[in-house]
């Protein structure tokens, strides 16, 4: 059945395949002060802080999963609020 519709999945109908939420993989500044209920600036430090423990460079970006796991985070929730 599943080459005839390739968005049947494992026993899941096609709207409820086609209704689950992609998420990003990377988190920026402004998602941080979405999750953590900040002002602007002050999620700019955070992430920073964190972007700076893991030793990323100006041009790399932080993962939602990195930004979780520093702040000791839920990753569902943090997923969840984004």
């Amino acid at each position: 059945m599943s080459a005839a519709y390739p968005c049947y999945v494992q026993g899941q109908s096609t709207a409820r395949f086609l209704m689950t939420k992609k998420y990003r993989l990377c988190i920026s500044a402004k998602d941080v002060a979405s999750v953590l209920d900040l002002s602007p600036r002050q999620a700019q430090r955070k992430y920073q802080q964190a972007r700076d423990a893991y030793g990323k460079a100006k041009h790399q970006h932080l993962t939602v999963h990195e930004f979780a796991a520093y702040y000791d985070l839920p990753l569902a929730e943090v997923i969840e609020r984004l």
